[in-house]
């Protein structure tokens, strides 16, 4: 049957990565690879939130919903991007089945194939395989400390000869550095989305998950001209079972998401927009997000130390002040995924290699650990065996 498989299989790549992470679902093995919360600080309230649901609102519940996401919904989810100094309502709202799904909708309506598009480098996973799905050409601009180099995206756009159709970038808390892009290029960035007329998606999945530091206004909170497609997500500050995220762009471009929201499934999930909705009706997202915040500077403090002990000499990293990932540099130039199947199977410790996060397969000697699921009293150990599985790089 391979024989009729369509081109765009043959670059989708190969399931090695999701082979790793089956094996690293065994219980000797100490992960640091996957980017899920701890099932632990999930809040018990929330039994008690779906059995109201399924008693009083069963109806609702277990039926198809309206294409854009329920009207208390989308109003709601309006109504925290406005208490982030966003500027929108619920016609900008469009409720989405997880915040991948809003991505691949933005790319049936603006992509076909070869077209341009831009993004910061290393960058989630997820979002390149998603533009490879599509088939268009990514011009990948490098990242530092602070964010994406506004000044190389500006070089890159006054001299490219194709328009791009979109810039996409995860400012806060960056999957899988960690990293938070500065105000000032933030700002940048708007004056030169608005010079160009290049829209930007403002992926914000780990925003809400700061323990340290100072607030910044997301990309979309500086957004004047409705360039800023925003991509947000329940999987961080709820639940990643409830599927749930949303779009917020401009009204028209909505009008044009649902059509394809209908096309792919209808709908999100009467149940978990019920859920999440009556969850932040009652404060239990704003708790659930402080025991998250909480439990992850704890992992992120336990983290850094055992970098500090087990990599001092051997590697750099940043020391993130939210989210879920810690960005490790090695000294030496080792190719950090072809030590990965060794590192499970001999070491028993997984980790993500750096080159996943790159479209042309750089960043070799760097790998993404993620603190969010390890277990405190493993943290250590399981650094320990990181550095083991690079003692002889």
């Amino acid at each position: 049957m391979e024989h009729l498989y369509a081109k765009r299989v043959q670059k989708s790549g190969n399931s090695d990565l999701a082979e790793l992470f089956k094996l690293s679902e065994q219980p000797d093995i100490i992960s640091f690879a996957g980017g899920f919360p701890d099932p632990r600080w999930f809040l018990d309230e929330i039994e008690e939130i779906a059995h109201q649901v399924l008693t009083d609102k069963k109806d609702i519940a277990l039926q198809y919903g309206p294409v854009p996401g329920f009207t208390h919904v989308r109003e709601f989810v309006a109504g925290r991007m406005q208490e982030q100094q966003m500027k929108v309502t619920m016609e900008n709202i469009l409720i989405t089945s997880g915040s991948l799904q809003g991505l691949d909708l933005i790319c049936r309506v603006f992509l076909d194939p070869g077209d341009l598009i831009v993004l910061e480098a290393p960058t989630y996973l997820g979002a390149i395989t998603t533009f490879v799905s599509y088939e268009a050409e990514i011009a990948s601009i490098p990242a530092d400390e602070d964010g994406l180099q506004v000044d190389q995206l500006e070089i890159f756009l006054k001299n490219t000869l194709r328009k791009p159709k979109f810039i996409y970038v995860i400012p806060t808390f960056q999957n899988p550095t960690g990293r938070v892009m500065s105000l000032e290029r933030r700002k940048k960035l708007i004056e030169l989305a608005n010079e160009y007329r290049v829209p930007v998606i403002d992926d914000n999945a780990y925003g809400e998950l700061r323990f340290s530091g100072e607030e910044i206004p997301s990309i979309k909170a500086l957004d004047t001209e409705n360039m800023v497609i925003y991509l947000g997500t329940f999987s961080k500050i709820f639940s990643p079972g409830v599927r749930l995220g949303w779009i917020a762009a401009d009204p028209k471009l909505i009008e044009k998401l649902i059509l394809f929201k209908q096309g792919s499934d209808q709908t999100s999930s009467s149940l978990s927009q019920l859920l999440a909705y009556e969850a932040g009706k009652r404060g239990l997202i704003e708790k659930q997000i402080a025991v998250t915040c909480a439990g992850l500077k704890q992992k992120r403090d336990l983290t850094i130390s055992a970098l500090q002990k087990y990599f001092k000499d051997r590697a750099t990293w940043n020391e993130p002040e939210g989210g879920y990932y810690v960005w490790v540099q090695l000294k030496d130039q080792v190719d950090t995924l072809k030590r990965l199947t060794p590192a499970v199977i001999n070491h028993k410790v997984a980790y993500v290699a750096g080159s996943s996060f790159y479209p042309d397969r750089r960043g070799e000697n760097c790998l993404r650990v993620c603190y969010s699921l390890a277990k405190e009293s493993d943290i250590d150990e399981g650094i320990r065996r990181l550095a083991q599985a690079f003692v002889n790089a």
